[in-house]
């Protein structure tokens, strides 16, 4: 295969990679709405509710241990079961603790396009094409032009650049012409463009591959995460008619009872 049909063959599996790029990024960002919509909704009714229970219940858990290491401050007395509780000076109620440390529901996450970096642009209309052709052709142009060395042999090299640049702009190849617009500053451009071009190519498409990765990697995060796994039992109590969520929220409103009970005997 020569390195022309290299070329075309590369072009063509850089357009199906940007298909595919483009189906794998609409398809997370409708996942990420979904699971943030969830989230939001898991915030507003579990996330509270767990924590303040998970506060009053290290509150009976510090009591059942001072009792287990100081068993005297808790004998009968005056014809009681238990002392009265006396909190220390720097104690502060549990439902004063939780509206201290409330934590506000979690801010939306950076949308999914500032994890990646733009994909290349695609062609634009005939008269963006236009345009892109004269901009990269005088700018080429005063960068090679042979009028700009006196040396026989630069000028020579700069003849045949030029030669293959006006070609490329009268062929409207504005591929070859961003081929030579890439190359760095300062460097001798030996090489045939094709070649140039086939290296290119190249890059593109491992760098694609690469994106392809990453965006593959994310998709199986968010199906394999635990808020997806408990989004996906929500989707199936819904459709028998269930509020999951609101079910384990009533859950942990009844295990928060039961904990406040559990502290004032406690105290008593």
């Amino acid at each position: 295969m020569d390195t022309q049909q290299q070329i075309e063959t590369l072009k063509f599996k850089i357009a199906q990679q940007e298909a595919e790029l483009a189906d794998l990024e609409s398809e997370i960002l409708d996942i990420e709405k979904e699971m943030q919509d969830f989230t939001a909704r898991y915030d507003s009714l579990i996330r509270p509710r767990q924590e303040k229970l998970a506060m009053i219940q290290d509150m009976i858990a510090e009591i059942e241990k001072e009792r287990r290491i100081n068993p005297a401050l808790y004998q009968p007395q005056t014809g009681s079961k238990w002392t009265t509780w006396t909190p220390p000076d720097d104690y502060v109620p549990v439902e004063e603790q939780f509206k201290r440390t409330w934590r506000d529901p979690r801010k939306k996450e950076a949308g999914f396009d500032a994890l990646f970096q733009a994909l290349p642009d695609a062609e634009g209309s005939t008269d963006e094409q236009k345009q892109d052709l004269k901009q990269l052709y005088r700018a080429l142009a005063r960068r090679f032009h042979p009028d700009l060395t006196t040396d026989p042999v630069e000028r020579q090299r700069r003849n045949r650049l030029m030669a293959e640049i006006n070609n490329a702009y009268s062929e409207r190849d504005i591929d070859t012409l961003r081929t030579l617009a890439a190359q760095p500053e300062g460097v001798t451009i030996d090489e045939p463009i094709a070649v140039l071009q086939l290296r290119q190519l190249q890059q593109i498409t491992e760098q694609m591959a690469r994106r392809s990765g990453e965006l593959r990697f994310r998709r199986s995060e968010l199906f394999n995460g635990e808020m997806m796994s408990l989004k996906i039992q929500a989707s199936l109590a819904a459709h028998r008619g269930r509020d999951l969520l609101q079910e384990l929220a009533d859950h942990l409103e009844q295990q928060y009872t039961a904990s406040l009970d559990r502290l004032d005997e406690l105290r008593r």
